[in-house]
């Protein structure tokens, strides 16, 4: 991309110019004298590639009117050609459209232009302030960059006025910044700087967490006395709130039953009063009746003693007339007593007699005989038992026995099923025995095999056997050899798999040397053959870095290796697709097995693996072991339990007599069973018929007697019957005396009870009159207690409306406890207990509910603190793994940024030491990292410069400008001279290419001689178009060397600026 044309209109004091800068090789210089307007032709440059650096504002005329509309335009042409062609038409023009209306912002629009004819463009694209296709200022300078190449800023394509000669005066860190961009050590330091602020929010946020952790638990201590007191606190109103309530309700209940006894109480003193008013009433009315009473009962007395003078006389003539029948009487009883009392106690007739002892003999006679028949069954049935008895016994016995055998026998079945299927599980258990041994063998093999594997990753020497080989056989040619991986590691956050992309070269054996004799199939790379055009620290976009704790011989070599990995992705051969090796012979594949040996997370996780797999292997080895040893156990048991089996197969196959032996069992359990019930029914019916005989045994002997007795009886009849008529005179006269006596007895009872009456009436007169003044003093007594127990009463029903008021009053703040309280049985306590209990509650009660500082979301509070300080410790934990990793990542930054900078300095450092020799001037390039105040990096790039032969220091170039004083330093073409050659040295050292550069005041320092000298180093060095603007006057020696030449001049009568072209060869000709 070669500038071809430059034509702009409207800008400051010039009209429409047009300025032909065509073919690649021919340098251009722009002059004329100061202020004419030569810088101005370079911002129109800038400005129609977007540069940041210049202001579009400032393009504009001051002389324009202010209510004048300002339209400007600038049209810069490139031929696609020379090294940074690109894959578009032949000719590219890039247009800027300016228009300003009066108090209005500036409106910009940029096209692109291309075509194959120069005057044949076409419109390829717009770019305009808020697109609504996306296509703005960012779009357009994005084409630019990545499109066309062109990055004015980025590439350093235009040097605007005082930038080349201003590297000597600048300050170390504005030097070291314009440094930093030029190469891409911006993004670099960027990300250092990035890491390390990082780094340092990481440690703020640490010490903000781990401040905040301990708040919280401060906060969670204060929370948990907060909770502990609100529990204790909520206990104790539990608590003492149940007794206050318990008690009250208790206190209530006794009141009111106190209350019902008291009502009850004088419920009954008043049926009392009334009892005794009634009873009064009745006496007084009682004294008036025993008083008429009285008189009666003495007249009664008189009449009755009369009648007892009349029969105490009628009783001693009969009593006379009883002793002459009496003297009789006894004289025959004395005779026929023993007859009498005899025939006295017959219960039956004679005739009644008779027949029942005939019954009573007969019936006795037939018990006798059942008793006989029952006793011989009896007898026979005891026999029979015994005999059943004896044979359960031996069946028991023989069913146990077989029973007993049978469970030993079935336990051998129940382990082994059956002979036959444990002769078969002997065999099975044979061959497991044999496969274990293999395996034990086998898993013995890994072991070794791990262990081996392990030993290495602890050494450090991750090396395949081909590799050791390889690495020995060198070591015995008197060759020093490396492994890949003892330069090379993976990035770290890259993923793993992406090693697989070096399984064909990884295996490489580097060696220093310049040809050696391979012994293997392995790559046998000479390091001295390796020569890079760069140096490289990493390879990001395949996840490769060099390996840290290198040397610096190391990492040289380190870098060669990197620089030969990354031939590998190009399109040379051979080169890696795929993860295949692709050259022009064929292509192959991995080199070893399939492993990660280039990643140290791989290689951890790799050790954690083999460590795990050692421990698992060991393990199923000692089972393995166990289960052999088991195995053998159990092949030996099971051989000597094959016979018992057997014996015990045979042994089962009597079952059939052991049910048979025991159905009969039960069958004699049966007939057992049945035997006694019949001996114990023919016992109690034998019990029975001896009782009736015997009873009817005694019945006949008794009739016997009764008989003998009225045959005696019938021998002394007319005796009798004397004796019966003087008996039967003998009872009148009785009676009559009896009669007589009883009517005196009664008289003199009668008698007696008058007078008892009389002095009872007397008594109950004396007693009525005691009683009813007793009444009165009792009436007034009940009356006196009455009236203090329904005091008693009113008052506490006065107590117990008190104490249900309470409950109420206390249901409102704890209805459950109330209500619980109110089903609570009653306590056995008296009420002076009861009072003292409710009344210590009630003060532990109220003095809880009004405890200050109790908050009630304690508990709650309490637990999310703890799940906030759980949630804390997880974020303390996470942002010190997060500073550990930031930390790690700022120090690799801070590795790679101090690499990158080394190399890139000591590169220009030896461009630029190179250049100034030209010149006979020492230079040199150093930079150093320093802190500032807040701690922050600060870099600076240094020039030092000496003149060659002389003694002393060599002098920073910026001293003198910073010092402000002369006499020390240098001079100021050196100055000019070294910040020339210090560009120089940055542009060389760019990747970037361009086919072009502009540079304004170019050589206003230099002598004629440096000037000339400079500028044709520079065009043999950058080998681009160089297009310089310059103020002063020149030799033509000097003009010579540019193809052409535009004078730039200024008219200050109509304020117009000019500029003519001139071509320069041998003669100067106008364009």
């Amino acid at each position: 991309m070669i500038p071809w044309r430059l034509q702009f209109s409207g800008i400051r004091d010039y009209g429409v110019e047009e300025m032909n800068l065509e073919n690649e090789h021919d340098h251009v210089i722009i002059t004329g004298p100061n202020g004419t307007g030569k810088s101005t032709i370079s911002f129109c440059m800038g400005a129609v590639l977007r540069s940041s650096k210049v202001d579009i504002d400032g393009l504009k005329s001051q002389n324009l009117p202010v209510d004048q509309t300002w339209h400007a335009q600038i049209r810069f042409l490139f031929k696609n050609v020379g090294y940074s062609r690109i894959d578009a038409p032949l000719y590219i023009e890039f247009r800027l459209y300016c228009e300003q209306l009066p108090k209005q912002p500036i409106k910009l629009r940029y096209e692109i232009h291309d075509g194959d004819e120069i005057d044949q463009l076409e419109l390829r694209q717009t770019y305009r302030s808020g697109d609504v296709n996306k296509n703005n200022y960012s779009a357009y300078k994005r084409e630019l960059q990545f499109k066309y190449k062109i990055h004015p800023d980025l590439y350093y394509l235009i040097w605007y006025q005082q930038e080349v000669n201003q590297f000597a005066e600048m300050v170390p860190e504005e030097r070291f910044r314009i440094f930093s961009e030029m190469h891409g050590i911006q993004k670099i330091q960027k990300d250092w700087e990035t890491s390390l602020e990082v780094v340092k929010e990481a440690q703020e946020s640490l010490a903000v967490t781990t401040n905040q952790q301990k708040a919280y638990e401060f906060n969670l201590s204060v929370a948990r006395s907060a909770k502990d007191r609100y529990e204790a606190n909520k206990k104790r109103l539990h608590e003492n709130g149940y007794l206050y309530a318990c008690m009250t309700y208790q206190l209530q209940i006794g009141a009111e039953q106190d209350q019902v006894k008291m009502e009850k109480y004088i419920e009954e003193r008043e049926l009392e009063l009334d009892s005794l008013i009634h009873q009064q009433i009745e006496n007084e009315e009682r004294i008036a009746l025993e008083k008429d009473k009285r008189k009666d009962l003495i007249q009664e007395q008189n009449q009755k003693q009369a009648s007892r003078k009349q029969q105490l006389e009628n009783l001693r003539m009969n009593e006379d007339r009883q002793a002459e029948v009496d003297t009789e009487v006894n004289l025959l009883q004395n005779e026929l007593s023993e007859l009498r009392e005899a025939y006295q106690k017959l219960s039956y007739s004679e005739e009644e007699t008779k027949e029942k002892w005939l019954q009573a003999t007969e019936q006795a006679e037939q018990l006798r005989g059942r008793d006989k028949s029952l006793r011989e069954k009896i007898t026979s049935m005891n026999d029979e038992m015994e005999s059943t008895r004896q044979k359960q016994a031996d069946l028991k016995s023989a069913i146990k026995q077989w029973e007993e055998n049978s469970r030993s026998a079935h336990d051998l079945l129940t382990r082994y099923t059956s002979s036959y299927k444990l002769t078969e599980e002997i065999a099975l258990l044979d061959d497991s025995i044999q496969t274990k041994k293999e395996q034990l063998e086998e898993k013995n093999k890994q072991l070794r095999t791990s262990k081996k594997e392990l030993e290495m990753l602890e050494r450090n020497q991750i090396e395949s056997p081909r590799q050791r080989e390889a690495i020995r056989e060198l070591k015995k040619q008197g060759i020093q050899a490396y492994s890949f991986r003892y330069f090379i590691s993976m990035i770290d956050h890259v993923d793993l798999k992406k090693e697989t992309l070096f399984d064909t070269i990884k295996y490489t054996v580097f060696y220093d040397g310049s040809t050696c004799q391979p012994v293997n199939d392995l790559y046998h790379v000479s390091l001295k053959k390796i020569i890079p055009d760069r140096s490289l620290t990493e390879l990001p976009k395949w996840g490769l870095r060099m390996r840290e704790g290198l040397s610096t011989e190391d990492q040289n070599k380190a870098a060669r290796v990197l620089w030969w990995i990354e031939r590998f992705f190009s399109k040379e051969t051979p080169r890696i697709e795929h993860g295949w090796l692709v050259d022009q012979q064929g292509m192959r594949g991995a080199q070893e097995q399939d492993s990660y040996i280039l990643s140290k997370k791989a290689l951890e996780n790799r050790k954690q693996n083999l460590e795990q797999q050692i421990d698992f292997l060991q393990k199923e080895l000692e089972l393995l072991k166990e289960k052999v040893t088991k195995e053998n156990e159990t092949y030996q048991i099971w051989n000597a339990d094959v016979q018992k089996i057997k014996e015990a197969e045979a042994f089962l196959s009597t079952k059939a007599e052991q049910d048979y032996r025991i159905k009969q069992l039960e069958q004699y359990r049966i007939l057992y069973q049945q035997l006694l019930e019949d001996k114990t029914r023919l016992e109690e019916e034998s019990q029975n018929t001896w009782k009736e005989s015997h009873r009817l045994s005694e019945e006949v002997k008794k009739l016997e007697t009764d008989l003998q007795v009225y045959e005696k009886f019938s021998q002394q009849t007319e005796r009798i019957e004397r004796l019966q008529k003087l008996e039967q005179s003998l009872k009148e006269l009785k009676n009559e005396i009896k009669g007589l006596r009883s009517s005196i007895t009664t008289l003199n009872n009668e008698l007696d009870d008058v007078q008892q009456h009389l002095r009872t009436n007397q008594r109950t007169i004396d007693e009525l009159e005691d009683e009813g003044t007793q009444n009165k003093r009792s009436i007034k007594l009940i009356s006196n207690q009455k009236q203090e127990k329904e005091e008693e009463r009113i008052a506490m029903s006065k107590v117990a409306v008190g104490y249900k008021e309470e409950l109420e009053e206390l249901r409102q703040l704890i209805p459950d406890l109330v209500e619980k309280a109110a089903t609570n049985k009653q306590a056995d306590e008296s009420k002076f207990e009861l009072q003292n209990r409710q009344n210590q509650a009630k003060v532990e009660f109220f003095t809880a509910k009004n405890e200050k500082d109790i908050d009630p979301n304690a508990v709650e509070n309490f637990y999310t603190l703890e799940k906030e300080v759980l949630r804390k410790k997880d974020e303390l934990l996470a942002a010190k793994n997060l500073l550990e990793e930031n930390e790690e990542r700022a120090i690799q930054n801070e590795k790679r940024l101090e690499t990158a900078i080394t190399m890139q300095v000591q590169r220009i450092h030896l461009l630029f030491e190179q250049y100034m020799g030209l010149f006979q001037f020492e230079g040199q390039i150093k930079y150093e990292k320093t802190l500032d105040k807040k701690g922050r990096p600060v870099f600076k790039l240094f020039i030092y410069v000496r003149k060659e032969g002389h003694r002393g220091k060599v002098w920073d170039v910026s001293w003198k400008a910073r010092g402000g004083r002369v006499g020390k330093g240098v001079s100021g073409g050196e100055e000019s001279l070294s910040s020339l050659l210090f560009a120089l040295s940055l542009l060389q050292n760019l990747e970037n290419r361009a086919s072009f550069i502009v540079m304004d005041e170019f050589d206003s320092a230099l002598d004629e001689n440096r000037k000339a000298k400079v500028f044709e180093l520079y065009a043999e060095e950058l080998q681009r178009k160089l297009i310089i603007l310059s103020p002063k006057g020149h030799e033509d020696e000097y003009y010579n060397r540019f193809s052409k030449a535009f004078i730039v001049s200024h008219d200050p009568t109509e304020l117009r600026s000019k500029v003519k072209g001139i071509k320069l060869n041998s003669a100067k000709n106008l364009v």
